[in-house]
């Protein structure tokens, strides 16, 4: 039965813990996937910056998960960062296509689930702005895009894009879900809550009016006496 006196501030932080570690859980578990199609793609090509930088957002995303000690803060915008340097790093490598999108509307998703409005409406701004400052960049052929990762015709390539729609769809999904069950939850304790109060009312009713009987016959029975 739910507690009249629930302390709701400290649920909603507890909530929120709760759609962190299933999403770093998620990220790591399923995001080892396209990490070992990076690091088999990087090493096919001699790539070792591509491959340090793997293991460092890997890496970094595995400390988040184990580092429970961390504070919330600490680890909730050390995650939202770490997506936001994949994002990036995914929009100077094949461009404006979906899946470095997708990673960046993930993440701004994950922000109002951990902070809130503000933070939320910040990490918009600044994902906006990076996809036109990427896009000025490439656009005054700055930098290139490697173009093999998004030919269509290559079906390695849409392992890749599968992969990242796993991980950061499913992200989303579970923050979703975390939440969605807890407020089914809060409203079955409510209508509990709701059912016992109308009970104890029933109750309160029903003594009021034995007492208003009690009353009544002792009032009877003192007028007989007197009489």
């Amino acid at each position: 039965m739910m507690s009249p006196d629930r302390d709701v501030v400290s649920e909603a932080r507890t909530l929120r813990v709760e759609v962190l570690n299933a999403s770093l859980l998620f990220a790591v578990v399923v995001g080892g996937l396209a990490f070992a199609r990076t690091l088999i793609d990087a090493l096919d090509i001699g790539s070792w910056s591509i491959v340090g930088g793997a293991i460092l957002l890997y890496g970094g995303f595995v400390i988040l998960l184990l580092g429970r000690r961390l504070s919330y803060p600490v680890r909730a915008l050390g995650f939202l960062s770490l997506l936001y340097v994949v994002g990036v790093i995914s929009l100077l490598t094949v461009g404006y296509l979906a899946a470095p999108a997708l990673i960046l509307a993930g993440q701004s998703v994950l922000a109002s689930v951990f902070f809130g409005r503000r933070i939320t409406l910040i990490t918009l701004a600044v994902n906006i702005v990076t996809l036109l400052c990427i896009g000025a960049v490439l656009s005054l052929e700055l930098l290139a895009v490697e173009t093999r990762f998004y030919e269509p015709t290559i079906f390695m390539n849409w392992l890749r894009v599968t992969a990242i729609f796993a991980v950061f769809a499913g992200i989303a999904v579970i923050a979703v879900d975390v939440i969605t069950n807890h407020l089914n939850q809060s409203l079955r304790d409510q209508a509990e809550l709701i059912e016992n109060l109308k009970g104890a009312m029933q109750l309160h009713e029903e003594a009021e009016s034995k007492r208003r009987d009690a009353e009544s016959r002792l009032r009877d029975a003192q007028k007989n006496a007197e009489g």
